[in-house]
């Protein structure tokens, strides 16, 4: 679909590239044409609520059984695959967006590890004294060439057991890797 979009956008270009004109306009056209062939006007949107939502109603169908609606969920943030511990802004959505969704399901969700600076309020409250975890939301994506892939997990801490898990990709859009890049951090190596 996005080669037939580049072959009417280059038919639609191609008698202003063969008329008389000027450098400047055979310059503006050809640097149209190339960020037309490079997916600047064809990327595709990425609505990340719905799709936090769609994983988790997903998990939520394979969790029946296993997890009980008083049991504790804690969603951390995800990782990147090739960088164990090192995350960014679009791992603490993902795991927000799809814990905020179970817990519209009625599970008792903690959110506190993946709030945003938008939290002012304090809506994600962290747990109280002698509550334990049972469960721990977490995963972890990885770069493609035009994908970014999610890995999400759903562990039971007590047997180190998946419990539930989903995977799928979303488009590598301007909007994802931005979200994707992670903070530089400097680390002290003593000897």
């Amino acid at each position: 679909m996005a080669g037939l979009k580049n072959y009417i956008l280059a038919l639609a270009v191609l008698p202003a590239l063969t008329s008389c004109g000027t450098p400047t306009n055979f310059r503006a056209i050809t640097l149209l044409l190339g960020a037309a062939n490079y997916g600047v006007f064809s990327q595709e949107e990425v609505n990340l609520k719905d799709k936090n939502y769609a994983a988790a109603d997903f998990m939520a169908a394979k969790m029946n059984g296993w997890v009980d609606f008083d049991q504790i969920i804690l969603a951390l943030p995800l990782e990147e695959s090739d960088h164990a511990g090192m995350s960014s802004p679009l791992g603490a959505n993902i795991s927000q967006g799809v814990g905020t969704r179970l817990a519209d399901l009625g599970y008792q969700v903690q959110l506190h590890e993946v709030a945003t600076a938008n939290d002012n309020a304090g809506l994600y409250l962290k747990p109280k004294e002698g509550e334990s975890v049972d469960f721990i939301l977490k995963g972890s994506y990885r770069y493609g060439n035009k994908h970014m892939d999610i890995f999400l997990r759903l562990t039971d801490i007590k047997s180190s057991k998946v419990v539930s898990s989903f995977d799928y990709s979303l488009p590598l859009s301007k909007e994802i890797r931005d979200l994707s890049e992670t903070k530089p951090r400097i680390f002290r190596v003593t000897e």
